[in-house]
């Protein structure tokens, strides 16, 4: 397409966008398993290698690795259900508590802004419905995709059972596609997507697990009810960048504040959260994760926005690894390598020369000329 304007190429690109983003909407059922097992794949490869390295048949091989990750998810997934059905319980056992915060609230905002306490009530009275439906929404929605994620697990370990059976034949068409290269590079590129799902996906679940295990020892201290569901809440949250953990603690702090007689919970559990997000941004997800997934922040948010309105909460969880992914492929050719370096964090780093990263020369500006200087 060198040959076209850049405008019939804009257009190409927008099209196919375009058209990608109809698939993706309509196909969701589809393609969603299939997303899911690939990724999932990636990260069950080592242990299929070393058993089948260990003389194990192929096909026991992968069936160990299957029963591995579905007793995983179908464990995490009673779970969650059983915590998200014990909260929901709890909230309507202490609804007369939560009435009595809301009036004592309409109190204190009448009294302080000397405004009409019938007006106020209106407004607190909507605010608590909304909150109150907003709520029944997200645990009833929570159940509804974690009972509709089981019954698509049959779906998602036959396609994880295909991939590893077959990962030579699909091994050998990831070499089709890149025909154009030379083995090393392709071979290389093979491994480097393959390191980079295993790399994002433990270091994940690792990061998860550190920091569900930081807010459950802080607010099982300060004696928080359902400690371990917000702790882990907060932690799962940490698929979003920047603000995950702050969306957990803000649940947090509203349900402490709403259910105990004293504010004082709320704000050391908002407290305990936000020194754990410290600690995460700066030391934990540095050392666990490094800098395998390489995004900028920007398109980072943007690929969560995105995948979320694609596919809901799996769409968010899937969107990161797959950018990473496709800021890989981008990087191979010099035609698309302007696409991936927009993608990195490169982009944001001015240390970072991009024409260094093209292999093209820097060009030097003139030399200012000095202030003492005069003609």
């Amino acid at each position: 397409m060198s040959k076209y304007p850049l405008t019939i190429k804009v257009t190409c690109w927008l099209i196919c966008a375009v058209l990608g983003a109809i698939i993706l909407v309509y196909a969701e059922n589809v393609l969603l398993p299939i997303v899911i097992a690939a990724l999932l794949s990636f990260l069950l490869y080592p242990i299929h290698k070393r058993l089948t390295d260990w003389k194990v048949p192929r096909v026991l091989s992968v069936i160990i690795s299957l029963l591995l990750i579905v007793a995983v998810i179908t464990l995490v997934s009673m779970l969650v259900s059983s915590q998200i059905k014990n909260l929901v319980a709890d909230i309507e056992m202490k609804g007369s508590k939560i009435n009595e915060k809301f009036v004592d609230m309409q109190n204190s905002i009448s009294s302080h802004l000397n405004l009409d306490s019938a007006t106020v009530s209106a407004y607190l009275a909507e605010g608590k419905s909304k909150l109150m439906v907003l709520g029944e929404q997200v645990a009833s929605g929570t159940v509804t995709a974690t009972t509709s994620f089981l019954g698509t697990l049959a779906l998602i370990v036959i396609f994880i059972f295909c991939f590893l059976l077959y990962h030579n034949s699909f091994r050998d068409f990831g070499f089709a596609l890149l025909r154009t290269e030379t083995y090393e590079k392709a071979n290389s590129l093979i491994v480097h997507v393959q390191k980079l799902v295993q790399n994002y996906l433990v270091g994940l679940f690792t990061v998860t697990c550190i920091i569900g295990a930081l807010n459950s020892i802080g607010l099982l201290i300060i004696g928080v009810d359902h400690a371990i569901f917000f702790a882990f809440l907060a932690g799962m949250l940490t698929v979003i960048p920047y603000i995950g953990i702050t969306i957990g603690a803000s649940i947090t702090f509203i349900y402490l504040l709403l259910t105990r007689d004293t504010a004082l919970p709320a704000f050391g559990a908002l407290g305990i959260m936000i020194f754990v997000q410290i600690m995460e941004s700066n030391l934990i997800t540095p050392k666990v994760v490094g800098s395998k997934v390489s995004l900028n922040p920007f398109i980072a948010m943007g690929a969560l926005l995105v995948g979320g309105e694609l596919w809901g909460i799996p769409g968010m969880a899937l969107s990161i690894p797959i950018t990473a992914i496709l800021k890989l492929l981008l990087d191979v050719r010099p035609q698309t390598k302007a696409f991936g370096y927009f993608l990195g964090s490169e982009f944001i780093d001015d240390k970072t020369s991009p024409f260094k990263l093209f292999g093209k020369k820097d060009p030097k500006p003139p030399p200012a000329p000095h202030p003492h200087h005069k003609k």
